[in-house]
């Protein structure tokens, strides 16, 4: 018989851990095809998200509890599922009940038509602020035009079933700054996608917030694509070439006798335009200089080699 393993990062979700239960085991329950395994990683919680956790574990066999020794992110926690878990296929999922366990009878049926990936794709966002469905559409826009041949899913998360094959080749990666909504079709295989209405969080906060996802959008960029440390050099160019046009209508006006200092003295510059002006192309220069910052920090941590984790504590 096949395992399957939940992937559940958890951060402060001490509100949520029983509802969480309630509702994950009456899924697990209808499935008998599979031998089970929830993998819990928490995230460093400050509340009392371990403690109930070590609650849980004592009526659930099938709870394997993963504690970091501080908070390492979203990114760290699935990573650590991944190499912690045991199973032939996993499902990776929030705790906040966003992501419906019913979809994973969905991603199931898939698995077994072959399908070595399985997203699971989002059909709507009207639950989600004008802003935050503005950012996310240009996120996906910019995401699949700078990714090149790694054709990263529109309104696809985390939520999403994948074979023992996938996982293991990601595993494999050595990379520390890791988005796993890029790593997965980067791997590539045989994937399926199934569809499914987001839903309200029951109760809590959630803890993505903008800065938490300018950080994802970032680090989607980067580790996706260089193609933006390619616009310091296109820009030159489109300088370079326009400096040379310049210089070329100068010596025309120069030639057929035309007082060119007259003609735009003509003009009345203001002392604001001409700031305005001097801003404009300092802000084009700390651009460029800052895409390369963002490449450099993350070499850097590569260079580092530190662990993505450290594991506290973990119970099997």
């Amino acid at each position: 018989m096949k395992k399957l393993s939940l992937i559940v990062p958890m951060y402060n979700e001490e509100e949520m851990i029983p509802l969480f239960f309630e509702k994950i085991m009456e899924v697990l329950s209808q499935i008998n095809d599979y031998s089970k395994e929830i993998v819990c990683v928490n995230d460093g919680s400050k509340d009392r998200t371990l403690a109930l956790l070590k609650e849980y574990k004592k009526k659930y066999k099938e709870l394997h509890i993963v504690s970091f020794s501080r908070n390492f992110g979203h990114e760290a926690a699935v990573a650590a599922g991944f190499k912690c878990c045991e199973g032939d296929v996993a499902i990776v999922m929030d705790a906040d009940l966003q992501d419906p366990p019913e979809v994973i009878f969905d991603l199931l049926k898939e698995y077994k038509k072959g399908y070595k990936v399985v997203n699971a794709k989002r059909v709507d966002r009207k639950s989600d602020s004008f802003i935050k469905r503005t950012t996310a559409n240009l996120y996906y826009k910019l995401i699949s035009k700078l990714s090149g041949k790694i054709k990263v899913p529109e309104n696809v998360g985390n939520y999403r079933l994948m074979d023992r094959e996938v996982i293991d080749k990601i595993n494999s990666l050595s990379e520390k700054n890791r988005v796993f909504r890029v790593l997965v079709p980067y791997a590539g295989y045989k994937t399926s996608t199934v569809e499914f209405v987001r839903a309200k969080r029951p109760k809590g906060e959630t803890h993505y917030n903008y800065k938490s996802m300018f950080k994802l959008a970032g680090d989607s960029i980067v580790s996706s694509s260089v193609s933006p440390l390619k616009i310091p050099l296109k820009l030159g160019l489109f300088f370079f070439f326009t400096s040379i046009l310049g210089l070329v209508v100068d010596l025309i006006l120069y030639l057929v006798k035309i007082n060119v200092n007259n003609f735009m003295t003509s003009f009345n510059f203001s002392t604001l335009t001409i700031i305005l002006v001097i801003f404009f192309s300092l802000s084009i220069i700390l651009l460029m200089l800052g895409i390369m910052c963002e490449y450099l920090a993350r070499m850097m941590i590569e260079s580092q080699n530190r662990p993505m984790y450290i594991i506290e504590e973990e119970l099997k």
